[in-house]
């Protein structure tokens, strides 16, 4: 799910947890590297609801944000409520206080339920909590940082820039053939063009992930995916990086990778040759940095669908 940076609203009525504490965006931070998102240390949840329709504003911008694409459907407000359960045994974190760090459908074992606490963000969902004849049958919970209107960067004035990204992720849990987690860069171009370069982390079962470009007619927006591996001409994969899989796994595990001016241009090649009509500049200069996204979700009808995750550490910088 990509949001809607104009209107703050996607298609579906959705719920911001969002983090009061503020996001480091550094003017410099060292040797020619620029810090543009940096995953802020919280104490807590409970005081870092926004719930879009109850509060009647759009989304926040300039605050790491977690966003959860449906409200509670147990609750008359549609917000979450405090959960003291294991969640960690779904998510692979345990916080220190469960009563303060976890919110959820209900307060039930087995519900779905956002996470935050210290430097890590998690969540469990679980289809079994919506009803399964929805049309829009998915469901997403999914750290997001959106950059002020004007303060966008442009990565890629550069010919020797680097925009680089890294975190630590673990998925003890996933069930569901459309399941999976991306790592988003949501790009504006000319005339309000949305492009979306994604980095595919994992997709259940998948025993290979394969390069591909889209349109996703609901948010309206044109994809790159592309898999973390080392064989790709669109980014470049650190030796320390794990790589894109379709396994489960309980433990850290460090993701790593960097996406130079040539190789953004060489997938903006790849959707304007698929979508001629629409994606009419291939010009790195035309192209702004909107949003970074952790697309965690599945699509779970007619099969019941589970996803637990957790990250720590993001970091998105700039080096030129």
């Amino acid at each position: 799910m990509h949001t809607d940076q104009s209107s703050g609203l996607s298609r579906q009525i959705v719920v911001f947890l969002t983090f009061t504490a503020a996001v480091m965006v550094s003017a410099a931070s060292f040797a020619g590297t620029t810090v543009l998102i940096e995953q802020p240390t919280v104490s807590g949840i409970a005081k870092n609801i926004f719930v879009a329709h109850v509060a009647k504003s759009g989304m926040p911008t300039g605050s790491f944000d977690l966003v959860v694409e449906q409200p509670d459907p147990f609750t008359s407000t549609g917000n979450l409520v405090t959960t003291t359960w294991d969640a960690g045994s779904q998510t692979g974190f345990t916080p220190t206080s469960p009563a303060t760090a976890q919110l959820g459908f209900r307060n039930l074992s087995g519900t779905s339920t956002a996470q935050m606490e210290g430097d890590v963000v998690g969540a469990y969902l679980n289809s079994k909590d919506l009803p399964t004849e929805l049309t829009y049958q998915k469901m997403m919970t999914a750290p997001q940082y959106t950059f002020p209107s004007g303060t966008e960067p442009m990565p890629f004035e550069s010919s020797t820039a680097l925009l680089s990204a890294e975190m630590d992720l673990q998925i003890p849990v996933a069930t569901g053939s459309d399941t999976y987690i991306d790592a988003d860069f949501l790009f504006i171009g000319p005339n309000g063009l949305r492009v979306t370069y994604g980095v595919k982390l994992f997709n259940n079962g998948a025993r290979g992930a394969l390069f591909g470009v889209l349109y996703d007619t609901p948010d309206n927006v044109f994809i790159i995916n592309c898999p973390l591996e080392t064989n790709t001409q669109f980014l470049t994969k650190a030796s320390t990086s794990g790589s894109s899989t379709g396994t489960p796994w309980l433990g850290w595990k460090h993701f790593q990778w960097s996406i130079n001016q040539a190789q953004f241009v060489a997938g903006l090649k790849q959707l304007a040759a698929k979508f001629p009509a629409q994606v009419k500049s291939t010009d790195p200069n035309q192209y702004v940095f909107s949003q970074f996204h952790l697309n965690a979700e599945f699509h779970y009808s007619p099969a019941p669908a589970e996803l637990g995750w957790s990250m720590r550490g993001l970091n998105v910088s700039l080096t030129d």
